[in-house]
């Protein structure tokens, strides 16, 4: 029995490595971003996940990915925000496989296990997307991401 746990959770890490590496894969080749691919990202004391980012290098990179992962433009308070030197940030679950589409759906319910978190920083033009294998380290990037929305929100206070 526990070697079968062992082969599952290998086949669970596999998958997402191999997420990552296809996401690193899929963008590498532009010259307008930069593109890191971090496993094992630690989120909180023995808890991890594997990250991609993406980093408009220049104004073409960023419009380009504010038009493939179909971002919303910031409001007029939160362009002002932007131009004060404020950090604006978001996130949203995506799919997978291809994080500029929605989250799966499956029996009316997003499909925890074949979506993604993307996290998107307006300030520094970086997006975070976040494959998970387990409950707990996506509950744990959720705090990660609402607590770096927060942050930016008191930064303007």
């Amino acid at each position: 029995m526990r070697r079968i746990v062992l082969i599952l959770g290998l086949l669970l890490w596999a998958t997402a490595a191999v997420a990552q590496t296809d996401l690193y894969k899929r963008y590498a080749s532009r010259t307008d971003i930069k593109v890191a691919s971090v496993t094992n990202f630690t989120l909180d004391t023995g808890i991890t996940a594997d990250v991609t980012l993406l980093e408009a290098i220049d104004d073409e990179g960023w419009n380009w990915m504010c038009k493939e992962f179909n971002l919303s433009v910031p409001t007029k308070e939160q362009q002002k925000q932007l131009e004060e030197g404020w950090d604006v940030a978001m996130f949203t679950q995506r799919d997978r496989k291809d994080p500029t589409k929605p989250a799966p759906v499956k029996d009316e319910k997003v499909d925890n296990q074949e979506s993604c978190y993307v996290g998107v920083s307006y300030m520094s033009r970086t997006l975070y997307i976040f494959c998970c294998s387990t409950d707990r380290q996506s509950d744990v990037v959720i705090n990660y991401l609402i607590e770096k929305m927060r942050r930016s929100a008191h930064s303007g206070e």
